[in-house]
């Protein structure tokens, strides 16, 4: 870690991420969006909160290979195993170390973890266990809890913006965007969606291999926004980045994200409520 502080003695552990929130007070904007909201979030580091990831054990880890780089899952378990989960979905993934124990027993529970800039376009994820450390370096992350009994999230809507129907919520995402996500950027609402997504567990995967079909061949094995980006961005800029596109084909690729969104949800039988 370089900002926040970790010491293990025979009596336990003791962390102090202070000088790490002072960073981000300053230099949270140098994070890509599903990084900075996940490093910014109010109970992040309100280890007194139950929405507070600390404490959570590693469960598991998977890697999936696309054409747009290697996506990570990490996910950790809360209450000795049962739901919910917290899930950390890495994009982009440059690299993954872990250094002793996660899978023994006792289970190796989350102590604190930072997230930083790491070179031109990626940043490196720390995470400290009681087990170790796991270290992630990537373009991006999402995280948050999932699955029955997932703590309430204080940033959460008032209940009538409360969604478990993920046509209701891309339907209201149409309508007025800026009541869900902070800036004009396609990078930002898809860092939303995912995460929404993600937490509803709607098949990505599939609304990846579905945009193959319906946008043409942009690639079989590429993430949902890719396929979005490439889209807008024509056949003369193949290795385009959503960080990019230009304020005209940002507003572009969010009308015509969410326009496929519920086509596809449609699709699949979901009806805006």
């Amino acid at each position: 870690m370089h900002y926040v502080k970790v010491e293990t003695t025979g009596g336990g552990s003791w962390t102090d991420p202070r000088d790490y929130l002072d960073w981000l007070g300053e230099h949270a904007d140098e994070l890509p969006p599903g990084a900075r909201a996940f490093a910014t979030h109010p109970e992040h580091y309100d280890f007194s909160h139950q929405w507070c990831p600390r404490s959570a054990s590693f469960d598991r880890m998977s890697t999936r290979f696309t054409d747009d780089g290697v996506v990570v899952t990490l996910v950790l378990a809360a209450y000795g195993g049962a739901p919910p989960e917290f899930v950390l979905r890495y994009e982009g993934v440059r690299s993954v170390e872990s250094d002793g124990d996660h899978s023994g027993q006792p289970r190796s529970n989350l102590l604190v973890d930072e997230i930083l800039p790491d070179g031109e376009g990626v940043v490196r994820h720390e995470l400290a266990f009681t087990g170790g450390t796991i270290t992630v370096v990537a373009t991006d992350l999402t995280a948050g809890w999932s699955g029955p009994g997932a703590p309430e999230d204080p940033r959460d809507r008032p209940d009538r913006w409360l969604f478990d129907n993920p046509a209701t919520l891309v339907h209201h995402l149409r309508l007025r965007r800026s009541m869900f996500v902070s800036d004009d950027s396609f990078s930002t609402l898809a860092a939303f969606v995912s995460g929404s997504l993600w937490t509803l567990r709607t098949d990505l995967h599939g609304l990846s291999r579905w945009l193959t079909a319906r946008l043409g061949a942009a690639g079989r094995n590429i993430t949902w926004e890719s396929h979005i980006v490439r889209h807008v961005a024509g056949p003369g800029r193949p290795d385009v980045r959503s960080d990019e596109l230009t304020v005209e084909e940002n507003e572009q690729a969010c009308t015509l994200a969410l326009d496929l969104l519920a086509e596809w949800l449609g699709e699949q039988g979901y009806v805006a409520e």
